[in-house]
């Protein structure tokens, strides 16, 4: 269901006016939620009471982040604008939406969350909380929000500053958990779908930076086996072990299955037309450079392809871009001007 739709849990909380009425129809629980990468269970969670107040606030600070999320559309309505999740590049003006469909392995670890928060653990260590999970029920309707931060002791002993609270009618050290709430949602669940606002914190709260290299390897691996790269020039460890900075793997880990499928049946014609191109180059100075940079981006692939042989030249210390953008089919030509150039803007700078 489109997150837009009048019958959407987000649309609709988005829409309740903020009346302890209003609220008290909406069902809140709270959970502290961390990362087990060695267990079979990969979550581990704990259930938190929180007093009625606390509740009413905690349910406000997420209809008012929901509300500010809105944008006007092109007919004057406040809608929630969303672009769908790309493992290339962030989506800044857009909330970036996961259909969960597309990825068995992220639909596990959702379910392993959500069975977590079921079964919290009495023995849950609360130091080592990794992010809090807010579930809004609404109409038999489930979201779940996620804050990705952990919990601190609101204890500090030191000689510089002390914290106490009062107790009775003395002040007495804090030695409890204090766990922050409200601020910036990092994502949200609702059905098969995950939207995302904070693209670092929901790879970090699904591990989700290992599965991007893993399809990354899958990938290359895939494209170092097709026949065009087991030419003498080819180098492929080479290739292989420059593609795999982190720069590139999201690169390569959004071509999807057809795309590497038609790499390997169409090489050989996009290396005819690779042929045609090169061998069309003008004589004139003037010309020869307007026509270069036209084909400015397909120029660059020359140095890279053996047209001949049908092989991919490859050699240490070059870069395997211009590969790539040949490789995931993001050269296209301009309707307008007729100019060939990438077809997405890479994040050049990702923290690994």
């Amino acid at each position: 269901m489109d997150i837009n739709h009048h019958d959407n849990i987000i649309n609709k909380l988005s829409n309740l006016e903020l009346s302890d009425e209003s609220l008290n129809e909406v069902d809140l629980s709270f959970h502290l939620v961390r990362l087990q990468k060695e267990s079979d269970s990969f979550y581990q969670s704990s259930g938190i009471q929180l007093a009625p107040d606390v509740i009413q606030w905690v349910k406000k600070s997420i209809i008012n982040t929901l509300q500010s999320l809105k944008e006007v559309d092109d007919t004057e309505s406040e809608v929630f604008l969303v672009g769908n999740y790309n493992h290339e590049i962030a989506i800044n003006d857009r909330i970036a939406k996961f259909e969960m469909v597309e990825d068995p392995g992220l639909i596990d670890k959702v379910r392993k969350l959500t069975t977590s928060l079921r079964s919290p653990d009495p023995e849950y260590p609360e130091k080592h909380t990794s992010f809090q999970i807010v579930k809004l029920t609404l109409d038999e309707q489930d979201a779940y929000f996620c804050y990705y931060r952990g919990v601190k002791k609101n204890s500090m002993r030191s000689s510089k500053k002390l914290m106490v609270f009062k107790n009775a009618n003395q002040f007495v050290f804090s030695e409890d958990t204090v766990v922050d709430l409200g601020g910036n949602i990092d994502f949200f669940i609702v059905g098969d779908f995950i939207f995302i606002m904070n693209v670092r914190n929901f790879e970090f709260a699904f591990d989700y930076r290992d599965h991007i290299n893993e399809l990354r390897d899958q990938n290359l691996n895939q494209i170092i086996s097709m026949p065009f790269f087991d030419g003498d020039d080819s180098n492929k460890e080479i290739f292989e072990e420059s593609c795999k900075r982190f720069i590139y793997s999201r690169s390569l880990a959004q071509i999807k299955p057809a795309t590497l499928a038609a790499i390997q049946t169409n090489f050989h014609d996009r290396c005819i037309e690779l042929s045609q191109i090169k061998e069309n180059l003008p004589e004139d100075q003037t010309e020869k450079e307007r026509y270069m940079e036209k084909y400015g981006t397909i120029w660059e692939l020359f140095k890279y392809i053996d047209l001949d042989n049908r092989k991919i030249i490859f050699k240490e210390g070059s870069s395997p871009r211009p590969l790539l953008h040949f490789f995931a089919d993001k050269i296209v030509k301009s309707f307008v001007t007729e100019d060939f150039r990438v077809a997405v803007a890479y994040e050049e700078k990702l923290n690994s």
